[in-house]
């Protein structure tokens, strides 16, 4: 099957700590020229979707909103996959909650129908106890994405998967769903904004757990860069692997190009 659609993870594969790394734009305009699509897919979710469109413009990468897929929209899809709503405690950032507000999804102290738990970049103790409270009480945990960290030039952040892990260490509790990669409710954004198969799609990222795994779950080609969380000790390590790995998405402009490696 063909490929029709480059997918970038971004922190980490397209930009650090916000500013492009090197060979993105060289690289962009040869997949315009190609033919071919291209979307951004983060599972960050401190920020909304129009954030990340006005971010990437800023940058000079000409993106629409349909090239943009987000944790934040697949959260939603799981929510109401779920059945889960209107109500919800979420620890996350204010515009994480003002998105899913104006989706129908509010924030609810005392009788949600769920603890969401997303890049908390506002978390306070007072919050994270309630959480706490709330979760040993039965209320079910659910997640935007599963990363652990989220990688900036200073080191990393502290992400959505660590508070799971705090989460479950106190409590016991693990999340009934995550909407993120490398789970299906993102990849129902992606063929929502786009009309392609899993086969049509390469999945550029930096994180083998997420980005490589979702790229094998859903049989999609795959291509692992070197230049955020993943280094190459854990490659050799890991069991998930990638059909390849570079230092960066600047390899892929003519070394790596799809069409050398039979993919256009």
């Amino acid at each position: 099957m063909l490929l029709k659609l480059v997918l970038f993870d971004l922190d980490g594969t397209i930009y650090l700590s916000g500013k492009l790394l090197p060979g993105v734009q060289e690289l962009l305009q040869k997949i315009s020229r190609s033919g071919l699509n291209c979307a951004f897919m983060t599972n960050n979710s401190s920020v909304n979707p129009d954030d990340y469109l006005k971010k990437l413009n800023n940058l000079g990468l000409n993106a629409e909103p349909k090239n943009i897929i987000t944790s934040c929209e697949a959260t939603c899809l799981m929510l109401s996959d779920l059945n889960l709503g209107p109500k919800i405690f979420v620890l996350g950032t204010g515009r994480f909650k003002k998105y899913l507000a104006e989706k129908g999804y509010h924030h609810e102290e005392k009788t949600p129908s769920a603890v969401l738990v997303g890049f908390d970049l506002e978390l306070t103790y007072q919050s994270f106890t309630q959480a706490t409270r709330l979760i040993n009480s039965g209320v079910p945990l659910v997640a935007s994405h599963p990363d652990a960290v989220c990688p900036t030039v200073d080191g990393p952040l502290p992400d959505a998967g660590m508070l799971l892990a705090a989460i479950k260490a106190g409590t016991g509790v693990t999340p009934q769903a995550i909407a993120g990669k490398p789970n299906r409710w993102i990849i129902e954004v992606v063929k929502k904004h786009f009309n392609v198969k899993a086969g049509e799609i390469v999945m550029v990222g930096d994180r083998l757990q997420t980005d490589m795994r979702m790229a094998r779950r859903f049989k999609m080609k795959s291509v692992l860069v070197l230049s955020g969380v993943t280094k190459s000790s854990d490659v050799k390590k890991s069991r998930v692997k990638s059909d390849l790995v570079v230092d960066s998405v600047s390899e892929l402009t003519n070394k790596y190009w799809f069409g050398k490696l039979g993919w256009l």
